[in-house]
């Protein structure tokens, strides 16, 4: 192994050319979003997210498709310091080769990545540099074949089985690949002009070359189906609401409900229960004047909630939350934290229904009083314009109204 392969830094190319054709997008491949509508990015943002991680990394080359359309397009999508757009060529080959051409000269550990394998962990990246540095020209990652191969021959309308490969010395080969340099420029220069060629470790290996091979990963799916796109699409939500904390905001006059929904709630999504009576009367009990409890209620139960959302747990908060002033605090702790909000309106359409529930309530907190039935009507209510659910719990039992709000967060 030379001294400079260990020391030297790593080039990636990543190849974003392609049209994809078969996934019936109507644009290129790399820039066709994955997620759901609020959330969805391009394939190329997702194959660099991964890529930029990758251990002694000094830049990355993305290769666009060559129309000036696309090549822009790319441009706009792609930003960075350690990040370049170049244009693409006819062929794949002629991409990467062009990538190659625009890593800085030093760089003496290349990966060749398929921005269509977008989804591949940096761990693999790692390993096949890894590899490269250890003294191997060619390396790329694999998983091993599960299912039976047959080898086919063409006889007449139908194929004919020619062989069965014994599958246990067969591997997929995914991206990236990695090579030294000089390897790499060495069989691109040879194969040149030769379309037989699926990847650049075949090439290296049609000129010779040793080729090793490293574990891949599930993840390293390439995308190229529609159903290619949907379960990189469950991922990338699966993905994000992993890493999002949750904030669910209930508001209603008293007696709709909320509390009894939110304890469904808490079971379901083991949640924290910020619960602003709660909070009130404790305020009270501290000695704090009844005119002054509202307001402050409110902070203390947003300060509570935002400590609980930081910390990445599930939150419901069980409020009146009656107008826009109010809500929109809600709205604002979760833009800072990053939650996902999820906000609730709860009504109670019988007028009759809720007089009863109002006049039938028990206290549950020690000096709570709750409120009559003329302090509920005579409440200020502003119905909430920007709610995900209105609830009518008139007509909606508690189960059903939980499971509605279950389905929401996801």
């Amino acid at each position: 192994m030379g001294a400079d392969v260990a020391a030297g830094g790593v080039g990636i190319v990543v190849v974003a050319a392609g049209r994809g054709t078969r996934l019936g997008a109507g644009r290129p491949k790399a820039l066709v979003p994955v997620g759901t509508a609020a959330r969805a990015r391009p394939l190329v943002l997702h194959a660099l997210e991964r890529a930029l991680g990758t251990q002694g990394l000094r830049h990355v080359v993305v290769v666009a498709p060559p129309d000036p359309t696309g090549w822009q397009q790319m441009v706009d999508q792609v930003t960075g310091p350690a990040v370049s757009v170049v244009p693409g060529g006819a062929e794949r080959a002629d991409s990467v080769a062009g990538g190659l051409a625009a890593l800085p000269a030093d760089l003496d550990v290349v990966l060749v990545h398929d921005a269509a394998r977008a989804f591949t962990p940096t761990a693999v990246f790692d390993r096949v540099a890894a590899a490269v540095r250890a003294g191997h020209d060619a390396v790329v990652p694999a998983l091993p074949v599960t299912d039976t191969v047959k080898q086919v021959l063409a006889e007449g309308s139908v194929e004919i089985v020619a062989a069965t490969p014994d599958r246990a010395g067969l591997r997929a080969v995914q991206t990236p690949q990695g090579f030294r340099r000089a390897t790499l420029e060495r069989a691109h220069g040879q194969a040149r002009g030769e379309a037989r060629h699926t990847d650049d470790a075949g090439m290296v290996e049609a000129t010779g070359g040793r080729v090793a091979v490293v574990p891949g990963d599930p993840r390293a799916l390439k995308v190229t189906t529609p159903g290619d796109l949907e379960i990189a699409a469950r991922w990338v939500d699966g993905e994000r609401a992993a890493a999002e904390p949750l904030l669910v905001v209930l508001a209603g006059l008293p007696g709709v409900g909320k509390t009894t929904l939110a304890r469904a709630l808490c079971r379901r999504l083991a949640a924290t229960h910020v619960r602003v009576d709660t909070v009130e009367q404790a305020l009270v009990r501290a000695g704090m004047p009844g005119s002054e409890v509202g307001a402050r209620g409110y902070a203390v139960a947003l300060a509570v909630a935002a400590d609980q959302a930081t910390a990445r747990r599930p939150v419901v908060a069980d409020l009146v939350n009656a107008v826009p002033e109010a809500r929109a605090a809600w709205e604002g702790l979760a833009a800072d934290v990053g939650a996902r909000l999820v906000r609730v309106e709860l009504v109670c359409s019988d007028d009759d229904l809720h007089r009863s529930r109002v006049e039938g309530r028990v206290a549950d907190i020690d000096g709570h009083r709750v409120p009559t039935w003329e302090e509920v009507r005579a409440q200020d209510w502003t119905a909430w314009a920007g709610a995900e659910l209105r609830i009518d719990t008139a007509t909606t039992g508690v189960e059903d109204a939980a499971t509605l709000v279950e389905e929401a967060c996801r």
